[in-house]
Formats: structure tokens, sequence, C-alpha cells
């Protein structure tokens, strides 16, 4: 690869100012890419798109051309490296990314489990308990299951890495 030729870097934007910080760059004529993640937050039915890495995005730029257009954009803080030197990210990691957002830039997972599902808790204290899938997932990979405990029903919120599905 030539060395002047465009390279993806990655920048600190200033606190949720990704998108700010985005189109300021696009409007000095710099290709970024900010990658998204849907979300739900924890007791919520609705889902929130957010940056997969909060407060960073990607830009590819020749650095010695474009450097200062990337510095002094408002919602930069920084460019990310060592020391005071930036650092090139490789291509294939940004192209990974792309692939899997799409060409929105959002990542969408799917919850692994469904609503009514039955399921069993494998691991922890409640190894061996039987219960039902109420909410499916949220960004923090947990997911809230119905469960009789002491003849009543009991909401527990546990990792999603801990229950297994199992035949009604």
């Amino acid at each position: 690869m030539d060395a002047l030729s465009p390279r993806w870097y990655v920048i600190g934007a200033k606190a949720r100012r990704e998108r700010f910080a985005q189109d300021q760059l696009a409007r000095r004529g710099v290709v970024t890419f900010l990658p998204r993640i849907v979300e739900s937050p924890a007791g919520s039915d609705r889902s929130v798109i957010a940056p997969l890495f909060p407060g960073y995005l990607f830009v590819q730029i020749d650095i010695e051309d474009q450097y200062f257009d990337v510095v002094w954009t408002p919602g930069v803080r920084k460019f990310i490296g060592v020391g005071v030197l930036p650092c090139p990210v490789d291509d294939s990691v940004v192209e990974f990314l792309q692939v899997r957002t799409g060409p929105e830039g959002i990542l969408r997972v799917m919850p692994s489990f469904r609503r009514g599902e039955h399921v069993r808790i494998t691991h922890g204290p409640l190894e061996g308990l039987v219960g039902i899938i109420e909410s499916p997932g949220s960004g923090r990979g947990r997911v809230r299951v119905l469960m009789e405990l002491l003849r009543r029903q009991t909401r527990v919120e546990v990792p999603q890495e801990i229950i297994e599905r199992i035949s009604a």
C-alpha cells in the first residue's frame, strides 16, 4: 500500500457528539465511519441507536494532507494513537465492521431468545431452575426470566450466557 494513500484512523469525539463530529468532518470532505448498534434500554420495549464505540469514530484520510482538517474540526478531541502520533487502523478491521453494519452503519443484534420461550438456568445460585423468557434482552446482554420461586412468580434478570432453551 502506498504510504500516502488514505488510511483509516480512530479519532476521539467530544462526549455524545460523535454524529456532530461526523457531520462536520463530512463538510470538510473527510470520509468517516461511525458504527452504531441498536440497543434496548433495560425495562423498556423501545430501541435506541447508539454508537458501537461511544466517543470514537473512524476517519479515512491522507494523514499528511488532512491531519489539520480533522484536528480542528468542531466536535473532535484528538487522534487516537501512541503518544502524539496517530496510528492507522488496519483496513480489514473497518471492512469487517462495515460488512456487519450494512449501508446505514447500524449493527442489528438479534436476541437469541424470544418472549415466551422455556429456559433453564445452567450456572450460578439458580442453576437447574426453569422459567419463561419475559424480556428477550437488553444491550447489556441480560434477559428477564419469569420463574416460580416459593410458589410465587418472580422476575429474575440474568446474563443470557447462563440460560439454555428447553422444550416446553
